[in-house]
């Protein structure tokens, strides 16, 4: 196998690229832009919620631990990636349907429960179980708890779990710009003709004439 460049907008639906170093599949288009989510997990499982005594809307993912985690991750650690980077709204609406925690901006962050459903066929399993950015229910339902948050095992079951156990991995989604030119996988071929020197098909040409006149 070998590598080749194409823009992202050449790539298609379920296909793996590498950018900065990352292997992404991509998930769809979406006007100048394409959705994509990172091969597999980030190493280091997190807690989804952040350790503010404060704060009651422990599986909100706008300001949680989960989504500072994956912003760390992109603008420390990948500042190409970044760079390419569309900021988009990401839907927070519970599994319940309550919209309360709306849909801020994001520049890279978890899955939807409605994304994976969406995308799954297509979605390659992960060395680790990781966390989606969709929480049970809010404060605002008749049967409130905002301590669950939802996750996906490594055989790609849905479940969930607590907000604040640190027993699932970030696996980072975001929208990058579709002209920017990112490596894909490609079946080796062999070399093209362009890629011998001059020197190199003279060479061929002459070992191809001794063969035909000595048959020794």
């Amino acid at each position: 196998m070998k590598m080749k460049n194409l823009t992202l907008a050449q790539v298609r639906r379920g296909e793996r690229f590498t950018l900065d170093g990352v292997e992404f599949v991509k998930l769809e288009d979406d006007l100048d832009a394409a959705f994509a989510v990172a091969a597999d997990t980030l190493p280091e499982c997190c807690q989804f919620e952040d350790d503010d005594a404060e704060r009651e809307d422990h599986n909100n993912y706008a300001g949680s631990l989960l989504s500072k985690t994956v912003e760390r991750w992109l603008r420390d650690k990948h500042p190409a990636i970044f760079s390419a980077v569309v900021e988009r709204p990401i839907d927070l609406t519970t599994m319940d349907g309550m919209t309360d925690y709306g849909k801020p901006l994001a520049v890279v962050r978890a899955l939807t429960i409605d994304e994976y459903r969406k995308h799954r066929s297509i979605l390659p399993l992960t060395s680790k179980p990781y966390w989606l950015a969709t929480g049970w229910t809010t404060n605002s339902s008749p049967h409130s708890s905002v301590s669950y948050a939802y996750y996906i095992g490594t055989d790609g079951t849905v479940n969930y779990n607590y907000a604040y156990h640190a027993y699932f991995a970030p696996r980072p989604a975001l929208y990058l710009k579709s002209s920017i030119l990112v490596s894909v996988e490609t079946e080796d071929e062999g070399k093209a003709l362009a890629d011998y020197s001059d020197t190199d098909l003279i060479d061929e040409l002459y070992r191809r004439r001794r063969s035909t006149y000595d048959p020794d």
